[in-house]
């Protein structure tokens, strides 16, 4: 097994540079951050920078590590894809060109670079056997900040809510980090919000402080905070060799084009009068909706109108790109039905 994390522990404030890319550059690769807290025996863990345009936990944790403070508990925390971060024009690229997307690694094969990484990183929370899993991400277009958990329960729901108020249980496998969640060690994604949205900094910052400050992060909801919870997610993706386009008509040859505004649909409510996109001469061949099951369930939510696609029932839609090489490798949005929607 190759083990490409390098190691950082306890790092001096002092000689921690005040830029975040010029930090990236000292570690120079993927590293674990140890922490030693107040209390010994217990351990949090923490990844972030799965992708390399998505900076807000680093920045996060970068913060953290210049105000010199110590954690309640034991912190362990990936920063993963600092290549991928410093790649050309920094913080542009998802994955390295070419290569797998770190955040769908985390189960075998493990025969690749962002592989052998999820591997390693396995075997580092094995050994330090944490209380609780965090990993911290932007969205891939802009949308309020909201958590992802494969279980339903107080553990996930109070940890998501030290930073949002949103939370999306999932059944999609996909290979990601949080998949691994479990007894004892529940494991939840927060995606913060836009990475060029001061924002998203500020919730992962305050988040992240919270995290690593309270006593009990999975027993109660933070304050008074109320968390609204959505159910079975589904994909809406491309057939291999499709095409899209993101313009205000549509464009002759492309599959889906869709319009950019529909960007500002990330949380918010979307129903059979709501336009995704007009679709090429394929029509709906061109597409797929991917369930927990990975059964294709498109004609369950989407429906081909005059040439355009509009839901089929009222949906919450989140993670909708404007990125046409996210929307070509991975998807091009989530969507969860309105009606299973519940309030905490």
């Amino acid at each position: 097994m190759k083990r490409p994390i390098q190691f950082l522990r306890n790092p001096d404030p002092a000689r921690i540079p005040a830029d975040l890319l010029a930090f990236l550059r000292k570690l120079g690769g993927p590293t674990l951050i140890v922490l030693d807290g107040e209390e010994r025996e217990r351990t949090r863990a923490m990844a972030t920078l799965l992708h390399g345009n998505e900076p807000s936990g680093a920045r996060a944790i970068h913060h953290w590590l210049l105000g010199g403070r110590r954690p309640r508990t034991k912190l362990v925390c990936l920063l993963a894809s600092v290549h991928t971060a410093l790649h050309e024009e920094a913080l542009r690229h998802r994955s390295m060109p070419g290569q797998r997307d770190q955040n769908r690694c985390f189960r075998p094969p493990f025969d690749d670079v962002p592989g052998h990484i999820a591997e390693h990183f396995l075997e580092l929370l094995h050994q330090h056997r944490p209380e609780c899993l965090l990993d911290v991400h932007n969205t891939s277009g802009v949308g309020p900040a909201f958590g992802v958990a494969p279980h339903e329960d107080l553990a996930h729901e109070a940890i998501v809510s030290r930073f949002c108020s949103h939370l999306i249980i999932t059944d999609l496998s996909l290979g990601s980090l949080m998949e691994i969640s479990g007894s004892p060690c529940p494991a939840v994604t927060v995606e913060c919000g836009g990475a060029r949205d001061p924002v998203a900094d500020r919730i992962a910052r305050e988040g992240l402080e919270r995290y690593l400050l309270d006593e009990d992060v999975m027993g109660t909801l933070a304050g008074e905070r109320r968390l609204d919870v959505y159910h079975h997610p589904v994909r809406l993706e491309l057939v291999p060799g499709a095409s899209i386009a993101y313009c205000d008509e549509p464009l002759p040859g492309i599959d889906l084009t869709v319009p950019p505004a529909l960007e500002r649909c990330n949380f918010g409510g979307a129903g059979p009068e709501t336009p995704i996109g007009w679709l090429g001469e394929r029509g709906t061949a061109a597409l797929r909706v991917r369930n927990g099951r990975g059964e294709d369930v498109l004609a369950q939510y989407f429906t081909a109108r005059d040439g355009r696609l509009y839901p089929s029932q009222k949906l919450r839609l989140f993670m909708v790109t404007t990125n046409p090489q996210i929307a070509l490798s991975d998807c091009l949005l989530y969507a969860s039905p309105e009606r299973e929607h519940t309030r905490l």
